[in-house]
C-alpha cells in the first residue's frame, strides 16, 4: 500500500502546489515571494542579524561560490523548498500511516496535497521551513520511540540557529528526555539530552535582544484578550489578519472567500488538536504534545498561521486519526 500512495502523494503535491501558484500569482496578479523580513534583516552579508543567524549565510554562501546573488527566491531555493516540503510531507505519511485505516490513508493524503496555506509555502524557502524540519525531527524521534542522539543534537543546533522558535521546544524536549532516562534510571542515558538543553540556551544568548523586543508586540492588549486573538488567528488567519486586528475586510472579493477559507481551516485544525490529543493519551505518551511548546511564545506576542505551519502536517494527522484509525488488526498488520 506505501509504495502505491507515496508516489500518488508525490505528483498530487506538485499539482496542487503548482495550481495554488498559479491562481494567486498569474490569475490574481500577487507576489508569491514578498518576504520583508528577508530584506530587512537577512539580506545583508556584512551584518550579523539578532536571530535566525544561519538563515542570511545560507545565501551569503550560495552567492559567493556561484559569484552571483542568490536569494531566497532564486531558481535553485525555489526547487530546494520544494525538495524540503516534499520530504517532510512523506516523512510524516510514513510515520503516521500505520494508525490510519485505508479510508484515513487517502483522507491524509487529500488534506496534505489540498492545505491551501501548505501550497503557498510550498515553494518558499523562509527560515519557517527549517522550524518545520525541527518539528519533524522531534515528533520522527517520538513516534519511532528513538532517544536523543548525536545526529540529533547536531541537527537541533543548526536547526535553532536557522530559526530561534524552535529554541522552547527543544529545552522541553530535553527537559522530558532526562526526566524520562532519569526515572527508568537509564542514568547513561542523560548525557545527550543535558547537551541538547545547554546548547539551546547558547544559541538562545544572540537571540536575547530580539525575544524580548517579540514579546511585547501588541503589549497594549490586556493578556487575556491578545491570547484569545492570537490563538484564533494562530489556527486560521494570515499575517495581514494578525497585524490588522481584523478577521475581515470587505475591500475584495478575495477578502470574503478568505475568511470563509480561515473559518474551514479553524475547524480542521482545532478538530486534528483533540485527534492528536487523543492520540497521544490512547499511546499513553504525552510527550508527543511537548512540540506544542512551539506555539507558546507567539500566542503571547503576536501570531498568525505561519507560526502554525510547521505544526499543520500534525494536525492534518491528528484529524484524519479521529475519524479512520485503524483496528487493533490492522494496526498489528500494518507494522
Amino acid at each position: 500500500m506505501r509504495n502505491h500512495l507515496v508516489p500518488t502523494l508525490i505528483a498530487a503535491k506538485i499539482f496542487f502546489a503548482l495550481l495554488t501558484f498559479y491562481f494567486f500569482a498569474v490569475m490574481l496578479g500577487w507576489n508569491m515571494f514578498s518576504y520583508p523580513d528577508y530584506y530587512h534583516a537577512y539580506s545583508n552579508c556584512l551584518e550579523v542579524p539578532s536571530a535566525n543567524i544561519l538563515y542570511p549565510k545560507l545565501f551569503c554562501a550560495a552567492s559567493y561560490i556561484t559569484d552571483r546573488p542568490m536569494a531566497f527566491d532564486s531558481v535553485f531555493f525555489i526547487s530546494a523548498a520544494a525538495f524540503i516540503n516534499m520530504f517532510i510531507l512523506i516523512g510524516y505519511f510514513i510515520v503516521c500511516e500505520k494508525y490510519l485505516n485505508k479510508y484515513g490513508k487517502y483522507v491524509l493524503i487529500i488534506l496534505f496535497v489540498t492545505h491551501p496555506y501548505m501550497n503557498i509555502y510550498f515553494f518558499r524557502l523562509y527560515t519557517d521551513l527549517f522550524a518545520s524540519l525541527g518539528i519533524f525531527l522531534m515528533f520522527f524521534y517520538k513516534m519511532k520511540n528513538i532517544n536523543i542522539n548525536i545526529f540529533f543534537v547536531i541537527s537541533a543546533v543548526v536547526l535553532m540557529n536557522f530559526r530561534v522558535a524552535l529554541i522552547p521546544v527543544f529545552v522541553v524536549y530535553g527537559l522530558w528526555e532526562m526526566y524520562s532516562q532519569y526515572i527508568y534510571r537509564n542514568y547513561k542515558k542523560l548525557f545527550y539530552p543535558i547537551l541538547v538543553i545547554l546548547l539551546s540556551l547558547l544559541s538562545y544568548i544572540p537571540a536575547m535582544e530580539f525575544s524580548s523586543a517579540f514579546t511585547k508586540i501588541n503589549s497594549q492588549e490586556g493578556l487575556l484578550e491578545k491570547i484569545i486573538y492570537n490563538i484564533v488567528f494562530t489556527f486560521g488567519f494570515r499575517e495581514s489578519n494578525a497585524v490588522s486586528r481584523e478577521f475581515i475586510t470587505a475591500g475584495h472579493w478575495t477578502d470574503i472567500w478568505s475568511f470563509m477559507v480561515s473559518l474551514i481551516l479553524i475547524t480542521i485544525h482545532a478538530i486534528g488538536l483533540f485527534g492528536i490529543v487523543k492520540f497521544s493519551f490512547l499511546k499513553k505518551d504525552l510527550s508527543i504534545l511537548v512540540i506544542f511548546i512551539y506555539l507558546l511564545v507567539p500566542i503571547f506576542a503576536v501570531a498568525h498561521m505561519r507560526y502554525l505551519l510547521p505544526l499543520i502536517p500534525i494536525l492534518l494527522f491528528g484529524y484524519s486519526y479521529l475519524f479512520f484509525r485503524t483496528t487493533k488488526k490492522e494496526y498489528l498488520t500494518n507494522r
